[in-house]
């Protein structure tokens, strides 16, 4: 995988804002097991030294490790269901799925992280087009959990939506680099802040968030819930560190 990377001064460093993968010839994606429906995936970029166990039972989830000392997007390891630009060696069918016919979508997403100089964002990432064809993004949303980093674009909304038991913000912009828009919400007031959380979760139903976007968003042409959702992940953005990170996640849809 090689990365659309987005690059934000931050003081005098440069801190690798969120943005995910173009699928790239297979030589540069990490490894992946499946599980079930789902699959875990170690998405490095550029081939980034990110190592990984993954586990041995049928809950879908792994542990990486890795050692990069400046800021950077590295990669993306993530339990995934659905169709990553057109992949997924699950073969699951429940996505592509059209927003306005689902009632539901609820995701579970727990993480836990150690070492030093640690940043990044654990987050849910998904990927939406206009038609069901799994193939190139027109559309990504992002759910972040505990981060240290800072979504694409800029603040545009406080406190729009609470679920999980967190109250988000609303970060959105333009990743020119993949070619689509990106919403990014946030929980309140924690972009940029100083350390990456050391374990936490954040279990929502993601149908909510669709919906504030189709009442709040539908008008600027870029999101509408007659989309088809292609995929959900939930993993660790990996922007810098010397240590390791463990997630696992569950996804589906009704």
């Amino acid at each position: 995988m090689t990365p659309s990377k987005h690059l934000r001064f931050h003081g005098k460093e440069l801190v690798a804002a969120c943005m995910l993968a173009l699928l790239a010839p297979a030589a540069e994606a990490g490894p992946n097991k499946v599980y079930g429906s789902e699959f875990a995936w170690v998405n490095n970029f550029n081939n980034s030294i990110i190592n990984s166990s993954f586990s041995t039972n049928s809950v879908p989830g792994m542990t990486v490790w890795y050692n990069f000392s400046s800021n950077s997007l590295y990669g993306y390891p993530a339990i995934v269901r659905g169709w990553h630009y057109g992949w997924n060696p699950a073969g699951d069918t429940l996505f592509p799925k059209q927003i306005s016919a689902t009632r539901a979508i609820p995701c579970s997403f727990s993480y836990s992280s150690g070492g030093t100089n640690m940043a990044g964002d654990f987050a849910y990432d998904m990927f939406l087009r206009w038609d069901n064809q799994k193939s190139t993004p027109q559309l990504e949303v992002m759910v972040w959990a505990g981060n240290n980093s800072w979504p694409i674009g800029s603040q545009t909304g406080t406190n729009v939506i609470s679920e999980g038991g967190a109250s988000f913000d609303l970060w959105e912009g333009n990743n020119s680099a993949a070619g689509y828009y990106v919403y990014t919400f946030i929980p309140h007031g924690t972009a940029g802040q100083g350390n990456l959380p050391t374990s936490g979760s954040l279990n929502v139903d993601m149908k909510h968030f669709f919906n504030w976007l189709q009442t709040n968003r539908s008008n600027a042409g870029r999101y509408n819930n007659s989309m088809y959702l292609d995929v959900v992940e939930a993993g660790l953005e990996v922007t810098r560190g010397n240590g390791w990170a463990f997630v696992t996640a569950n996804m589906s849809a009704n």
